[in-house]
């Protein structure tokens, strides 16, 4: 996903709570996190490079899309989070995997 992908839907992109999931090109989650404001969570992957971590600049190289949902409260989004982790098993999520 690049920059200008994200640019053509940033302003879509709501300023609350939630979880975001980001996708390969076979559809399959790579990445699942959480937000208290999903507007600029999101948009903080596709700002300044230089200082990024290797791990984020590989997911977002092979995200081709992501989505995200929307809930009441940044506990809540804690909550979702992990259970999508525990669930889905996304290759990026390296903390919550382990069932701890």
């Amino acid at each position: 996903m690049t920059t200008e992908d994200y640019k053509k839907i940033a302003s879509k992109i709501p300023h609350e709570p939630g979880v975001y999931r980001y996708y390969d090109e076979k559809d399959i989650v790579i990445y699942v996190g959480k937000a208290k404001n999903l507007k600029k969570r999101i948009s903080s992957y596709f700002g300044e490079k230089k200082h990024q971590q290797h791990k984020t600049k590989t997911l977002i190289r092979n995200a081709v899309k992501f989505d995200y949902t929307i809930v009441e409260t940044e506990q809540d989004a804690l909550l979702l989070e992990n259970t999508l982790i525990k669930k889905l098993q996304p290759r990026y999520n390296v903390m919550l995997k382990d069932g701890k």
